[in-house]
């Protein structure tokens, strides 16, 4: 429960903004009568004299089985709907007039609730009329459970399925009435909309003013959200920053009528604590619920993915899930994450190898790339392009680049033992992993432990990770190169500062990237800056790999430029690594 202050007393404010002035709550302000009524066991309604509702505690919702309780201005015959026992209507015959002489202080009757649609709760009903003299201001209602057992519980309950700050349905709770509502949707457009609110840059304002300011603009904004709730909508509070709005029977342009409504009402606010002054904003993503929507925590991940891109692009933005591209990529990648981590504990990464041919010695196979693929669970074979770039944004390639290091090396050792030959191979690392001070060690032990001899091994590494860590990459480059290692410079001539960078990096191979070498044959400039690179390469000392070599004819005018070698699907496409039986038994001679 929130700590009581003066300060954040003011956004607790439902009692005030009804009214204070007409409920007699002695020397008890509002704020403070509020925050005690919300912490009872009994079911507490404040009405009008003419059976209004100004107020209602979180019990209320319990008892009544509904997340979102009695609305203020509720008639409070349409949202408490009791029976007597014999299952007719029950009327609690309120004053409506002047006639008020003759209304007692306080009455009791006991009365079915019922909640749902079937199931009826036994309770009991105090009604306290609020005078001022004679004249009738108003009543209180106590809902209490006949069984103590029940009410604790009711307590407990309420508890369980709701924010302790704002009151509002929790993240749980809030999932558990969506995925109720797609299970069993009768409405008469079976038509929702999802919003995924957050308030933007609500961090500045626990970092500058404190978390008790933090909690009193929640507080106050979750009010303000609850004011703009249409009948049968579903607020909920589901993240330390974030809301979630159910706006039911709603199609998408009423509901960015309602957004619209939402951004003035939070807009128009000015948060007051101390000496200071913020105008908080809410960035706002969206996303349609019908019959056909996935589950109620996959709804609520697409809209928390499109609020993501509306906060990327500023203040009071608001982006539905539909149009959001790019959370769509992220919501994709970030799912590959646990798969990824799985299938390195359950080694289902798959390695496998392209051969790298020399082109002036009869395409002779000179080594083999090694590559990575993911085997399914379903047992099919994952492409590297569906799964590397979430590793790569996660911070989980170096785990990826651990793994391959591994194994390729427990190969290469099992072929040097088999007597099969030892090919050399060409492993690709990571820009993480080369900027990571503690790899290069890592790469010399397994190494050592292998004993597989340093020359049979060569890593790549793109200029784009070596220029982002050239320290770092440096550091790598020499240990490995004075344990006998190679390096290739991957993907050379994409990046606009390769020829600044290159003199720098003393590597044995440049790959020429492969979006020249494709369309050399059509265009010339392809054609000339596939020469320039390799002619560059031959006078600083350095041998040239030219990329997606596709078809005969690219590989002989590769060859008659002189590149010393190439690998792509003109000469093989990238296959398992040979299964290698076991080391080959020598014949003993009696």
């Amino acid at each position: 429960m929130t700590e009581f202050t003066p300060k954040n007393a003011a956004y607790h404010g439902q009692l005030r903004e009804s009214g204070g002035d007409a409920i007699a709550v002695g020397h008890l302000s509002p704020a403070a009568a509020e925050l005690a009524l919300g912490e009872v066991a009994d079911g507490v309604i404040v009405t009008d004299r003419y059976g209004r509702v100004r107020y209602s505690n979180p019990l209320v919702s319990e008892l009544c089985g509904n997340l979102v309780g009695l609305l203020p201005g509720q008639s409070l015959a349409e949202g408490l709907p009791l029976f007597d026992d014999s299952g007719e209507p029950l009327e609690l015959n309120l004053a409506s007039g002047d006639s008020e002489g003759d209304i007692p202080s306080r009455r009791e009757l006991r009365a079915n609730l019922r909640r749902g649609t079937d199931e009826l709760l036994e309770v009991s009903v105090q009604i306290n009329s609020l005078k001022e003299g004679v004249q009738l201001q108003g009543y209180v209602l106590i809902l209490r459970h006949t069984s103590e057992v029940r009410r604790i519980s009711s307590r407990l309950s309420w508890q369980n399925s709701h924010d302790a700050l704002t009151h509002l349905p929790n993240r749980q709770a809030f999932e558990h009435s969506l995925q109720q509502l797609l299970n069993a949707d009768t409405g008469p457009r079976q038509h929702h909309i999802l919003l995924y609110l957050d308030v933007y840059q609500f961090k500045v304002v626990n970092d500058t003013l404190g978390y008790s300011a933090g909690d009193a603009l929640l507080i106050a904004l979750g009010k303000i959200l609850s004011r703009c709730l249409g009948r049968g909508d579903l607020l909920g509070r589901v993240g330390s920053d974030e809301f979630a709005l159910l706006l039911k029977d709603c199609t998408l342009e009423e509901a960015k009528r309602i957004v619209t409504r939402l951004r003035e009402a939070v807009s128009g606010f000015v948060f007051e604590w101390e000496d200071s002054e913020t105008r908080p904003a809410l960035s706002i993503g969206a996303v349609s619920v019908d019959r056909h929507a996935p589950p109620a925590s996959q709804l609520l991940a697409s809209a928390n993915d499109a609020c993501s891109a509306a906060r990327d692009q500023g203040r009071n933005r608001v982006k539905f899930f539909g149009d959001s591209r790019k959370a769509l990529e992220k919501r994709r990648e970030s799912t590959w994450l646990a798969e990824i981590h799985a299938a390195i504990q359950e080694d289902r990464l798959l390695l496998y190898r392209q051969p790298v041919v020399a082109l002036q010695d009869k395409n002779r196979v000179h080594h083999y790339e090694v590559l990575v693929r993911m085997q399914g669970r379903d047992g099919d074979v994952i492409s590297p392009g569906l799964f590397l770039p979430a590793a790569e944004r996660y911070g989980m390639i170096d785990e990826v680049d651990r793994w391959v290091i591994r194994k390729i090396f427990q190969y290469m050792a099992l072929e040097q033992s088999s007597g099969a030959g030892g090919f050399h191979y060409a492993i690709n690392i990571s820009g993480i992993s080369l900027g990571d001070e503690q790899f290069a060690d890592f790469v010399l032990r397994e190494l050592t432990e292998a004993g597989v001899a340093p020359s049979r091994v060569q890593f790549e590494i793109t200029e784009t990770s070596a220029i982002n860590n050239l320290d770092r990459a440096l550091v790598f480059i020499h240990k490995l190169r004075a344990a006998g290692c190679s390096f290739a410079l991957d993907d050379f001539g994409r990046g606009a500062s390769s020829l600044a960078y290159l003199r720098q990096l003393p590597v044995d191979y440049l790959k020429i990237d492969g979006s020249f070498v494709r369309n050399m044959l059509e265009d010339e400039i392809d054609s000339a800056m596939v020469s320039t690179v390799d002619h560059l390469a031959k006078r600083m000392g350095i041998s040239t790999i030219a990329e997606f070599a596709e078809t005969p004819e690219l590989l002989e005018k590769l060859r008659l430029m002189g590149v010393d070698f190439a690998q792509g699907f003109g000469i093989a496409a990238a296959a398992c690594l040979p299964e290698i039986t076991g080391p080959r038994k020598s014949s003993s001679v009696n």
